[in-house]
């Protein structure tokens, strides 16, 4: 059966570990790691569809402390049988094909990526402004 689910593989190279906050899901449930520590390699976080929709729409949240400051990092990802597979957010390398499945999404992060948000923000606004960049 199909997997609609979306994939962040996500290097961390921050110096500091990235903790899992929330996840705002749509036709998903969360299957990541708690935290993703700082190794240069990649650490897998599957947003599972359990119930074999046709959309998936997810934002993954993650804080860390780097360079003395809490930040937020937001990702988002979409995988649609009828649409097309969509990824924004800050670090984002590359994205599978229009009909990967599940969708699988590359991440880079270190201390000079663009894009962090400080911590605490305002939350419901980053998961606006991610999906409005994949619209522009």
């Amino acid at each position: 059966m199909a997997n609609f689910g979306v994939c962040f593989s996500i290097t961390n190279n921050t110096g500091a570990t990235l903790g899992f906050m929330r996840a705002d899901l749509e036709g998903a449930t969360y299957d990541g790691p708690v935290s993703i520590p700082s190794k240069a390699q990649p650490t897998l976080v599957h947003l599972n569809d359990s119930n074999f929709t046709e959309e998936v729409s997810v934002t993954v949240y993650f804080l860390a402390s780097v360079g003395g400051r809490l930040r937020q990092y937001a990702w988002y990802g979409s995988y649609s049988v009828v649409g097309s597979n969509a990824a924004a957010g800050p670090g984002i390398t590359n994205c599978s094909g229009a009909n990967d499945q599940p969708i699988t999404i590359n991440v880079f992060i270190d201390a000079n990526t663009p894009g962090w948000t400080d911590w605490p923000s305002d939350e419901p606004r980053i998961t606006k402004d991610l999906k409005a960049q994949l619209s522009s």
